[in-house]
């Protein structure tokens, strides 16, 4: 299967559900799977992670956040504040993926190790450019309804 990675809009009643109680959530998040509520990133995460931190963007929208659980547990979720949304949807928004990937050779996410290895494929970044195009109508959502995102790599 992998490490995949997980977005999820939740309201500010539930994140302080979730800062109480972090282990719930996985049924918050089984709840929203099909729905705007949630996004998948399944293994571009990595590559995401790599390519925004290339492009300087302001707010680690991959693996950043608050931790919501124990820093030493397995994989905790974390989570962005309305405001650290509202950041991130105008960031995304200014950076379409043409200009996050702007001057990336496959062979650069190959040397960096970068997850998973798919780099061989001349058609990897197309992979990547769908979950990012996901993630920027994510956090739009999310930020018109002024709502905290919960991610989590795992």
């Amino acid at each position: 299967m992998g490490v995949c990675g997980a977005y999820l809009r939740v309201t500010p009643d539930e994140l302080r559900e979730l800062t109480e109680e972090p282990e719930r959530y996985w049924a918050y998040a089984e709840k929203a799977v099909g729905t705007e509520r949630a996004v998948d990133i399944d293994k571009a995460w990595n590559a995401l992670w790599f390519l925004a931190g290339r492009a300087g963007f302001e707010v680690d929208f991959v693996l950043g956040g608050t931790l919501l659980g124990e820093a030493d547990s397995d994989a905790p979720p974390r989570h962005f504040t309305a405001d650290e949304v509202r950041t991130i949807s105008a960031e995304m928004e200014r950076t379409g993926f043409d200009r996050l990937s702007r001057g990336v050779a496959l062979s650069d996410l190959e040397a960096e190790g970068v997850y998973p290895s798919i780099w061989d494929d001349p058609d990897a970044l197309a992979y990547v450019r769908g979950y990012y195009e996901a993630l920027v109508t994510f956090f739009a959502g999310a930020a018109k309804a002024g709502e905290p995102v919960v991610t989590i790599v795992a």
